[in-house]
Protein backbone atom coordinates (compact mmCIF):
# COMPACT_ATOMS: atom_id res chain seq x y z
CA UNK A 1 0.00 0.00 0.00
CA UNK A 2 1.53 3.22 -1.13
CA UNK A 3 1.48 5.86 2.00
CA UNK A 4 0.26 9.56 0.78
CA UNK A 5 2.68 12.03 1.08
CA UNK A 6 1.86 14.93 3.78
CA UNK A 7 4.08 18.43 2.97
CA UNK A 8 8.12 18.19 1.69
CA UNK A 9 9.43 14.53 0.91
CA UNK A 10 11.65 13.44 3.89
CA UNK A 11 15.30 13.14 3.32
CA UNK A 12 15.04 9.41 3.90
CA UNK A 13 11.87 9.21 1.68
CA UNK A 14 13.56 10.84 -0.77
CA UNK A 15 16.92 8.40 -0.79
CA UNK A 16 14.53 5.67 -0.68
CA UNK A 17 12.90 6.43 -4.10
CA UNK A 18 16.38 6.99 -5.41
CA UNK A 19 16.92 3.63 -4.61
CA UNK A 20 13.76 2.32 -6.57
CA UNK A 21 11.27 1.47 -3.37
CA UNK A 22 8.01 3.42 -2.96
CA UNK A 23 7.17 4.45 0.91
CA UNK A 24 5.60 1.64 2.56
CA UNK A 25 5.02 1.96 6.34
CA UNK A 26 4.54 4.89 8.31
CA UNK A 27 7.40 6.94 9.16
CA UNK A 28 6.97 8.07 13.04
CA UNK A 29 10.07 7.16 14.30
CA UNK A 30 12.77 9.58 15.37
CA UNK A 31 16.61 9.53 16.57
CA UNK A 32 15.55 8.62 20.00
CA UNK A 33 13.43 5.60 18.46
CA UNK A 34 16.16 4.09 16.47
CA UNK A 35 18.64 4.40 18.94
CA UNK A 36 16.22 2.50 21.38
CA UNK A 37 15.55 -0.07 19.28
CA UNK A 38 19.22 -0.97 18.89
CA UNK A 39 19.62 0.02 22.50
CA UNK A 40 17.37 -2.83 23.74
CA UNK A 41 17.87 -5.25 21.30
CA UNK A 42 21.77 -5.23 22.74
CA UNK A 43 20.55 -5.52 25.81
CA UNK A 44 23.78 -5.39 27.95
CA UNK A 45 21.94 -6.29 31.28
CA UNK A 46 20.78 -9.15 28.92
CA UNK A 47 24.13 -10.61 27.79
CA UNK A 48 25.96 -10.12 30.80
CA UNK A 49 23.17 -11.62 33.32
CA UNK A 50 22.99 -14.57 30.97
CA UNK A 51 27.15 -14.74 29.93
CA UNK A 52 29.32 -13.78 32.55
CA UNK A 53 29.61 -17.56 33.53
CA UNK A 54 31.56 -17.86 30.05
CA UNK A 55 33.86 -15.17 30.88
CA UNK A 56 33.89 -16.10 35.03
CA UNK A 57 35.05 -20.12 33.97
CA UNK A 58 37.82 -18.48 30.99
CA UNK A 59 39.72 -16.31 32.78
CA UNK A 60 37.51 -15.00 35.49
CA UNK A 61 37.18 -11.19 36.53
CA UNK A 62 40.53 -9.93 34.15
CA UNK A 63 38.50 -12.00 31.17
CA UNK A 64 35.43 -10.31 32.09
CA UNK A 65 36.70 -6.76 32.78
CA UNK A 66 38.77 -6.25 30.17
CA UNK A 67 36.86 -8.29 27.53
CA UNK A 68 34.67 -5.83 28.16
CA UNK A 69 36.89 -3.18 27.56
CA UNK A 70 38.74 -4.15 24.08
CA UNK A 71 34.66 -5.40 22.53
CA UNK A 72 33.49 -2.16 22.93
CA UNK A 73 35.80 0.22 21.98
CA UNK A 74 36.51 -2.25 18.60
CA UNK A 75 32.93 -2.20 18.30
CA UNK A 76 32.73 1.65 17.99
CA UNK A 77 35.17 1.36 14.98
CA UNK A 78 32.39 -1.34 13.82
CA UNK A 79 29.64 0.94 14.50
CA UNK A 80 31.14 3.67 12.77
CA UNK A 81 31.47 2.00 9.85
CA UNK A 82 27.97 0.65 9.18
CA UNK A 83 27.14 3.82 10.40
CA UNK A 84 28.57 5.44 6.92
CA UNK A 85 26.86 2.43 4.85
CA UNK A 86 23.39 3.42 6.67
CA UNK A 87 23.77 7.06 6.05
CA UNK A 88 23.67 6.32 2.00
CA UNK A 89 21.63 3.49 2.06
CA UNK A 90 18.83 4.09 4.78
CA UNK A 91 16.46 1.36 3.60
CA UNK A 92 15.51 -2.06 5.76
CA UNK A 93 17.32 -4.87 4.61
CA UNK A 94 20.50 -3.38 5.31
CA UNK A 95 23.64 -5.61 4.87
CA UNK A 96 22.78 -7.59 1.58
CA UNK A 97 21.06 -4.55 0.27
CA UNK A 98 24.11 -2.61 1.16
CA UNK A 99 26.19 -5.31 -0.99
CA UNK A 100 23.95 -5.12 -4.04
CA UNK A 101 24.14 -1.48 -3.49
CA UNK A 102 28.15 -0.87 -3.80
CA UNK A 103 28.72 -3.70 -6.22
CA UNK A 104 26.38 -1.46 -8.83
CA UNK A 105 23.95 -4.62 -8.90
CA UNK A 106 26.38 -6.39 -10.77
CA UNK A 107 25.32 -9.87 -11.06
CA UNK A 108 28.25 -11.48 -10.21
CA UNK A 109 27.94 -10.17 -6.88
CA UNK A 110 23.89 -11.33 -6.29
CA UNK A 111 25.04 -14.83 -4.65
CA UNK A 112 26.99 -13.06 -2.25
CA UNK A 113 24.13 -10.43 -1.54
CA UNK A 114 21.73 -13.08 -0.83
CA UNK A 115 24.50 -15.43 1.17
CA UNK A 116 24.69 -11.94 3.37
CA UNK A 117 20.62 -11.86 3.69
CA UNK A 118 20.62 -15.37 4.80
CA UNK A 119 23.57 -15.21 7.73
CA UNK A 120 21.59 -12.03 8.77
CA UNK A 121 18.02 -13.96 9.09
CA UNK A 122 19.91 -16.69 10.42
CA UNK A 123 21.41 -14.89 12.90
CA UNK A 124 18.25 -12.89 13.77
CA UNK A 125 16.35 -15.33 14.42
CA UNK A 126 18.38 -17.28 16.55
CA UNK A 127 18.79 -14.11 18.18
CA UNK A 128 15.30 -14.44 18.94
CA UNK A 129 15.38 -17.88 19.87
CA UNK A 130 18.02 -17.29 22.26
CA UNK A 131 16.55 -14.26 24.05
CA UNK A 132 13.52 -16.15 24.21
CA UNK A 133 15.47 -19.46 25.93
CA UNK A 134 17.23 -17.06 28.30
CA UNK A 135 13.93 -15.35 29.50
CA UNK A 136 12.94 -19.64 30.21
CA UNK A 137 16.48 -19.99 31.83
CA UNK A 138 16.24 -16.41 34.19
CA UNK A 139 12.31 -17.26 35.35
CA UNK A 140 13.40 -21.38 36.19
CA UNK A 141 16.53 -20.50 38.18
CA UNK A 142 13.84 -17.95 39.63
CA UNK A 143 11.49 -20.29 40.37
CA UNK A 144 14.57 -23.33 41.71
CA UNK A 145 15.60 -20.29 44.33
CA UNK A 146 12.12 -19.86 45.30
CA UNK A 147 11.47 -23.31 45.92
CA UNK A 148 13.95 -25.65 45.03
CA UNK A 149 11.76 -27.13 41.97
CA UNK A 150 13.94 -27.86 38.72
CA UNK A 151 11.93 -27.55 35.52
CA UNK A 152 11.93 -30.58 33.41
CA UNK A 153 13.42 -29.96 29.86
CA UNK A 154 9.19 -30.39 29.00
CA UNK A 155 8.50 -27.67 31.41
CA UNK A 156 11.35 -25.44 30.25
CA UNK A 157 10.06 -26.18 26.41
CA UNK A 158 6.74 -25.35 27.08
CA UNK A 159 7.76 -21.93 29.21
CA UNK A 160 10.12 -21.05 26.10
CA UNK A 161 6.66 -21.83 23.81
CA UNK A 162 4.43 -19.54 25.79
CA UNK A 163 7.08 -16.65 25.66
CA UNK A 164 7.50 -16.90 22.11
CA UNK A 165 3.95 -16.27 21.57
CA UNK A 166 3.34 -13.39 23.77
CA UNK A 167 6.81 -12.02 22.22
CA UNK A 168 4.78 -12.27 19.13
CA UNK A 169 1.49 -10.98 20.22
CA UNK A 170 3.30 -7.94 21.39
CA UNK A 171 5.17 -7.95 18.09
CA UNK A 172 2.43 -7.42 16.05
CA UNK A 173 1.75 -4.08 17.06
CA UNK A 174 1.17 -0.96 14.65
CA UNK A 175 4.25 1.06 14.10
CA UNK A 176 3.47 3.56 16.78
CA UNK A 177 3.34 1.07 18.96
CA UNK A 178 6.56 -0.94 18.61
CA UNK A 179 8.04 2.14 18.82
CA UNK A 180 6.81 3.03 22.03
CA UNK A 181 7.82 -0.01 22.71
CA UNK A 182 11.14 0.05 22.03
CA UNK A 183 11.45 3.52 23.89
CA UNK A 184 9.93 1.61 26.81
CA UNK A 185 12.44 -1.25 26.32
CA UNK A 186 15.24 1.10 26.95
CA UNK A 187 14.27 3.40 29.45
CA UNK A 188 13.51 -0.10 31.51
CA UNK A 189 16.82 -1.17 31.08
CA UNK A 190 18.71 2.29 31.92
CA UNK A 191 16.42 2.57 35.34
CA UNK A 192 16.04 -0.96 36.04
CA UNK A 193 20.03 -1.80 35.13
CA UNK A 194 21.08 1.93 36.93
CA UNK A 195 18.91 0.78 40.13
CA UNK A 196 20.64 -2.84 40.42
CA UNK A 197 23.95 -0.92 39.77
CA UNK A 198 23.45 1.21 43.36
CA UNK A 199 21.14 -1.22 45.35
CA UNK A 200 23.45 -4.09 45.07
CA UNK A 201 26.52 -2.76 46.34
CA UNK A 202 24.45 -0.63 49.52
CA UNK A 203 23.07 -4.63 50.24
CA UNK A 204 26.33 -6.53 49.63
CA UNK A 205 27.83 -7.44 53.48
CA UNK A 206 30.72 -7.05 52.28
CA UNK A 207 32.55 -6.35 48.98
CA UNK A 208 35.53 -7.94 46.59
CA UNK A 209 38.87 -5.81 46.50
CA UNK A 210 39.85 -3.60 43.53
CA UNK A 211 42.85 -6.15 43.28
CA UNK A 212 40.35 -8.73 42.56
CA UNK A 213 37.85 -7.53 39.98
CA UNK A 214 40.49 -5.86 37.94
CA UNK A 215 43.39 -8.19 38.23
CA UNK A 216 42.50 -11.62 39.45
CA UNK A 217 42.81 -14.09 36.40
CA UNK A 218 41.88 -17.50 36.83
CA UNK A 219 43.79 -20.14 34.97
CA UNK A 220 43.66 -23.43 37.01
CA UNK A 221 40.91 -24.07 33.62
CA UNK A 222 43.68 -23.93 31.29
CA UNK A 223 45.70 -27.32 32.27
CA UNK A 224 41.86 -29.48 33.02
CA UNK A 225 41.18 -28.49 29.57
CA UNK A 226 44.64 -28.54 28.10
CA UNK A 227 44.47 -24.84 27.04
CA UNK A 228 47.53 -23.76 25.76
CA UNK A 229 47.91 -20.33 27.18
CA UNK A 230 46.68 -17.71 29.25
CA UNK A 231 46.43 -15.69 26.12
CA UNK A 232 43.89 -18.88 24.38
CA UNK A 233 42.05 -18.54 27.82
CA UNK A 234 41.33 -15.17 27.26
CA UNK A 235 39.95 -15.58 24.04
CA UNK A 236 37.78 -18.01 24.98
CA UNK A 237 35.96 -15.57 27.65
CA UNK A 238 35.59 -12.55 24.86
CA UNK A 239 32.47 -14.15 23.85
CA UNK A 240 30.37 -12.99 26.97
CA UNK A 241 31.31 -9.00 25.93
CA UNK A 242 30.57 -9.99 22.03
CA UNK A 243 27.40 -11.00 22.34
CA UNK A 244 26.20 -7.65 23.68
CA UNK A 245 27.27 -6.07 20.61
CA UNK A 246 25.12 -8.08 18.54
CA UNK A 247 22.15 -6.55 16.67
CA UNK A 248 23.33 -2.59 16.83
CA UNK A 249 22.63 -2.40 12.88
CA UNK A 250 19.12 -3.14 13.98
CA UNK A 251 18.05 0.96 13.43
CA UNK A 252 19.13 0.07 9.68
CA UNK A 253 15.99 -2.45 9.58
CA UNK A 254 13.76 0.81 10.72
CA UNK A 255 15.11 2.87 8.19
CA UNK A 256 11.74 3.19 6.34
CA UNK A 257 9.87 3.90 9.57
CA UNK A 258 12.35 6.41 10.40
CA UNK A 259 11.99 10.48 9.96
CA UNK A 260 15.54 11.64 8.16
CA UNK A 261 16.59 8.09 8.55
CA UNK A 262 20.04 9.08 6.53
CA UNK A 263 20.78 11.04 9.73
CA UNK A 264 18.51 9.03 12.62
CA UNK A 265 19.96 6.16 12.01
CA UNK A 266 23.28 6.41 11.90
CA UNK A 267 23.30 8.33 15.41
CA UNK A 268 20.92 5.17 16.92
CA UNK A 269 23.62 3.30 16.12
CA UNK A 270 26.39 5.20 17.56
CA UNK A 271 24.64 5.95 20.49
CA UNK A 272 23.18 2.92 21.57
CA UNK A 273 27.11 1.35 21.52
CA UNK A 274 28.70 3.96 23.48
CA UNK A 275 25.70 3.84 26.24
CA UNK A 276 25.72 0.10 26.12
CA UNK A 277 29.76 0.12 26.79
CA UNK A 278 29.55 2.39 29.91
CA UNK A 279 26.39 0.94 31.51
CA UNK A 280 26.89 -2.57 31.06
CA UNK A 281 30.85 -1.86 32.31
CA UNK A 282 29.49 -0.51 35.39
CA UNK A 283 26.56 -3.53 35.80
CA UNK A 284 29.66 -5.88 35.53
CA UNK A 285 32.07 -4.00 37.42
CA UNK A 286 29.30 -4.34 40.41
CA UNK A 287 28.20 -7.88 39.75
CA UNK A 288 32.03 -8.98 40.37
CA UNK A 289 32.50 -6.68 43.25
CA UNK A 290 29.10 -7.82 44.92
CA UNK A 291 30.56 -11.76 44.74
CA UNK A 292 30.82 -12.90 48.70
CA UNK A 293 32.64 -16.23 47.75
CA UNK A 294 34.50 -16.76 44.62
CA UNK A 295 35.00 -20.13 45.43
CA UNK A 296 31.27 -21.21 45.49
CA UNK A 297 29.78 -18.56 43.16
CA UNK A 298 29.57 -21.93 40.48
CA UNK A 299 28.10 -24.12 42.83
CA UNK A 300 25.27 -22.69 45.01
CA UNK A 301 21.45 -23.27 44.76
CA UNK A 302 21.42 -20.98 41.53
CA UNK A 303 22.82 -24.19 39.92
CA UNK A 304 25.71 -22.12 38.13
CA UNK A 305 24.20 -19.31 37.04
CA UNK A 306 26.27 -16.85 38.79
CA UNK A 307 23.82 -13.32 39.06
CA UNK A 308 21.60 -15.57 40.18
CA UNK A 309 24.15 -16.67 43.05
CA UNK A 310 25.14 -12.95 43.33
CA UNK A 311 21.42 -11.81 44.27
CA UNK A 312 21.14 -15.11 46.30
CA UNK A 313 24.35 -14.51 48.57
CA UNK A 314 23.91 -10.72 48.57
CA UNK A 315 21.08 -11.13 50.20
CA UNK A 316 21.30 -14.12 52.08
CA UNK A 317 24.12 -12.12 54.11
CA UNK A 318 22.03 -9.10 54.62
CA UNK A 319 18.85 -10.96 55.28
CA UNK A 320 19.40 -14.35 56.20
CA UNK A 321 17.24 -15.71 53.18
CA UNK A 322 17.58 -14.88 49.49
CA UNK A 323 13.61 -14.18 49.11
CA UNK A 324 14.66 -10.51 48.11
CA UNK A 325 17.19 -11.70 45.58
CA UNK A 326 14.75 -13.74 43.87
CA UNK A 327 12.44 -10.44 43.46
CA UNK A 328 15.42 -8.41 42.76
CA UNK A 329 16.17 -10.73 39.79
CA UNK A 330 12.48 -9.75 38.10
CA UNK A 331 14.52 -6.75 36.73
CA UNK A 332 16.61 -8.47 34.47
CA UNK A 333 13.88 -11.17 33.71
CA UNK A 334 11.81 -7.90 32.01
CA UNK A 335 14.89 -6.60 30.23
CA UNK A 336 15.42 -9.93 28.64
CA UNK A 337 12.01 -10.30 27.80
CA UNK A 338 12.00 -7.18 26.12
CA UNK A 339 15.01 -7.88 24.58
CA UNK A 340 13.11 -11.33 22.89
CA UNK A 341 10.50 -9.06 21.72
CA UNK A 342 12.66 -6.38 20.25
CA UNK A 343 14.70 -8.96 18.50
CA UNK A 344 11.37 -10.55 17.23
CA UNK A 345 10.26 -7.44 15.56
CA UNK A 346 13.31 -6.49 14.06
CA UNK A 347 13.66 -9.91 12.67
CA UNK A 348 10.44 -9.86 11.08
CA UNK A 349 11.67 -6.49 9.29
CA UNK A 350 14.42 -8.13 8.07
CA UNK A 351 12.57 -11.07 6.56
CA UNK A 352 10.05 -8.66 5.04
CA UNK A 353 12.71 -6.52 3.27
CA UNK A 354 14.70 -9.70 2.25
CA UNK A 355 11.32 -10.95 0.90
CA UNK A 356 10.19 -8.04 -1.24
CA UNK A 357 13.74 -8.60 -3.40
CA UNK A 358 12.49 -12.50 -3.94
CA UNK A 359 15.61 -13.73 -0.96
CA UNK A 360 13.03 -16.19 0.46
CA UNK A 361 10.53 -19.10 -0.29
CA UNK A 362 6.77 -17.64 -0.56
CA UNK A 363 8.65 -14.00 -0.66
CA UNK A 364 4.84 -12.56 -1.89
CA UNK A 365 3.33 -14.01 1.83
CA UNK A 366 6.21 -13.01 3.67
CA UNK A 367 6.68 -9.45 1.94
CA UNK A 368 3.13 -8.66 2.55
CA UNK A 369 2.35 -5.32 4.91
CA UNK A 370 -0.73 -5.89 7.21
CA UNK A 371 -3.21 -2.80 5.54
CA UNK A 372 -4.59 -2.10 8.90
CA UNK A 373 -1.28 -2.26 11.54
CA UNK A 374 0.96 -0.91 7.96
CA UNK A 375 3.41 -3.57 9.55
CA UNK A 376 5.08 -6.80 8.39
CA UNK A 377 2.32 -9.24 10.32
CA UNK A 378 3.28 -12.33 8.50
CA UNK A 379 6.51 -11.97 8.93
CA UNK A 380 6.23 -11.51 12.42
CA UNK A 381 4.59 -14.95 12.63
CA UNK A 382 6.72 -16.47 10.36
CA UNK A 383 9.85 -15.87 12.55
CA UNK A 384 8.12 -16.77 15.76
CA UNK A 385 7.37 -20.46 14.05
CA UNK A 386 10.88 -20.47 13.51
CA UNK A 387 12.00 -19.66 16.46
CA UNK A 388 9.79 -22.74 18.01
CA UNK A 389 10.93 -25.05 15.86
CA UNK A 390 14.87 -24.42 16.76
CA UNK A 391 13.89 -24.71 20.44
CA UNK A 392 13.05 -28.53 20.16
CA UNK A 393 16.49 -29.80 20.77
CA UNK A 394 15.42 -28.35 24.36
CA UNK A 395 13.14 -31.08 25.15
CA UNK A 396 16.51 -33.40 24.05
CA UNK A 397 19.74 -31.39 25.25
CA UNK A 398 20.24 -28.00 26.02
CA UNK A 399 23.76 -27.94 25.55
CA UNK A 400 22.82 -28.84 21.78
CA UNK A 401 20.57 -25.42 21.91
CA UNK A 402 22.44 -23.30 23.71
CA UNK A 403 25.16 -23.65 20.74
CA UNK A 404 22.79 -20.56 19.03
CA UNK A 405 24.77 -17.83 21.07
CA UNK A 406 27.79 -18.91 18.71
CA UNK A 407 25.52 -19.66 15.41
CA UNK A 408 24.12 -15.78 15.97
CA UNK A 409 27.06 -14.44 16.57
CA UNK A 410 29.21 -16.17 13.44
CA UNK A 411 26.36 -15.05 11.36
CA UNK A 412 25.57 -11.87 12.30
CA UNK A 413 29.29 -10.94 12.40
CA UNK A 414 29.57 -12.10 8.88
CA UNK A 415 27.06 -10.48 7.52
CA UNK A 416 28.31 -7.15 8.94
CA UNK A 417 32.09 -7.97 7.21
CA UNK A 418 30.69 -8.51 3.58
CA UNK A 419 29.56 -5.08 3.34
CA UNK A 420 32.20 -3.60 4.98
CA UNK A 421 34.73 -5.67 2.49
CA UNK A 422 32.71 -4.05 -0.45
CA UNK A 423 33.18 -1.05 1.28
CA UNK A 424 37.08 -1.16 1.22
CA UNK A 425 37.34 -2.81 -2.33
CA UNK A 426 34.35 -0.99 -3.98
CA UNK A 427 35.32 2.28 -2.81
CA UNK A 428 34.76 4.00 -5.76
CA UNK A 429 30.74 3.00 -6.16
CA UNK A 430 30.37 4.40 -2.70
CA UNK A 431 28.17 7.74 -2.31
CA UNK A 432 28.85 9.01 1.10
CA UNK A 433 25.62 10.60 3.07
CA UNK A 434 24.89 13.22 6.01
CA UNK A 435 27.13 10.43 8.12
CA UNK A 436 30.48 9.91 6.74
CA UNK A 437 33.73 9.14 8.16
CA UNK A 438 35.47 11.32 4.95
CA UNK A 439 39.24 10.85 4.80
CA UNK A 440 39.20 8.00 8.33
CA UNK A 441 36.95 5.72 6.38
CA UNK A 442 39.96 3.09 4.39
CA UNK A 443 41.71 2.62 7.79
CA UNK A 444 38.87 2.35 9.59
CA UNK A 445 37.05 0.05 7.86
CA UNK A 446 40.57 -2.33 7.54
CA UNK A 447 40.19 -2.07 11.49
CA UNK A 448 36.55 -3.27 11.59
CA UNK A 449 37.51 -5.90 8.84
CA UNK A 450 39.93 -7.78 10.94
CA UNK A 451 38.24 -7.25 14.22
CA UNK A 452 35.11 -8.57 12.95
CA UNK A 453 37.55 -12.03 11.50
CA UNK A 454 38.98 -11.93 14.95
CA UNK A 455 35.93 -11.91 16.87
CA UNK A 456 34.73 -15.57 15.04
CA UNK A 457 38.09 -16.71 15.80
CA UNK A 458 36.77 -16.26 19.38
CA UNK A 459 33.49 -17.41 18.85
CA UNK A 460 34.59 -20.41 16.75
CA UNK A 461 37.69 -21.68 19.33
CA UNK A 462 37.14 -25.17 20.73
CA UNK A 463 36.54 -25.31 24.70
CA UNK A 464 39.68 -27.68 25.12
CA UNK A 465 41.90 -29.48 23.32
CA UNK A 466 43.21 -31.80 21.78
CA UNK A 467 39.56 -31.52 19.30
CA UNK A 468 37.16 -34.56 19.39
CA UNK A 469 33.98 -35.43 18.43
CA UNK A 470 33.08 -34.48 21.97
CA UNK A 471 34.21 -30.51 22.10
CA UNK A 472 34.32 -29.63 18.65
CA UNK A 473 32.72 -26.39 18.17
CA UNK A 474 30.18 -27.08 15.88
CA UNK A 475 29.26 -23.40 14.86
CA UNK A 476 30.89 -23.00 11.60
CA UNK A 477 29.19 -26.53 10.30
CA UNK A 478 25.65 -25.63 11.35
CA UNK A 479 26.28 -22.53 9.77
CA UNK A 480 27.33 -24.08 6.19
CA UNK A 481 24.87 -26.45 6.66
CA UNK A 482 22.17 -23.75 7.37
CA UNK A 483 23.59 -22.10 4.00
CA UNK A 484 23.90 -25.74 2.00
CA UNK A 485 19.78 -26.36 2.68
CA UNK A 486 18.74 -22.74 1.66
CA UNK A 487 20.62 -22.56 -1.70
CA UNK A 488 18.18 -24.39 -3.77
CA UNK A 489 15.75 -21.38 -2.33
CA UNK A 490 17.97 -18.68 -3.94
CA UNK A 491 16.43 -16.10 -6.58
CA UNK A 492 18.07 -15.45 -10.09
CA UNK A 493 20.46 -12.46 -10.17
CA UNK A 494 18.29 -10.48 -11.84
CA UNK A 495 14.91 -11.13 -9.69
CA UNK A 496 17.10 -10.54 -6.32
CA UNK A 497 18.62 -7.09 -7.61
CA UNK A 498 15.50 -6.12 -9.97
CA UNK A 499 15.79 -2.45 -7.73
CA UNK A 500 18.72 -2.43 -9.75
CA UNK A 501 16.82 -0.46 -12.21
CA UNK A 502 16.02 2.33 -10.23
CA UNK A 503 12.75 2.74 -11.25
CA UNK A 504 9.69 3.49 -8.01
CA UNK A 505 8.54 -0.23 -7.41
CA UNK A 506 4.53 0.08 -8.79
Amino acid sequence: MDLERAGPVDSGQARLEALGYKQELRRTWGTMASFSCSFALMSCIMCITGGLNTAYMNGGPVSAVYGWILVSIANLLVGLSLAEIASSYPIAGGPYFWVLEMTLNDPKYTMLAWVTGWLNVVGQFACTSGSGYLTAKHMAVMWQMGNGHVLTPFEMFLSYAIILVVSGVVASMTTDGVRLYAVFAAFFMVIGGGFLIVILPMLAPKLQSPSFVFGEFFSWQAGDLGIPSTTYLFMLGTPAALFSYIGFEAPAQFAEETKKADRAVPWGIMWSILVTAVLGFAYLVVLLFCIQDPDTVLTGNAQGYIVGQIFNDVFQGRFGNGTGGVVLLGIPLMVIFNTAVMSMITNARMLWAFSRDGGVPLHRVWGAINDHLHTPLNATWAMTALAFLLGLPILFSTTAFLAIGSIMCVALYFSYCVPILMRILFAHNFQPGPFNMSRLQPYLNILTFVWIVFSVVCVILPSSLPVTSENLNWTPITVAIALTVSHPCRPSPQSLGSHCLHSVHN
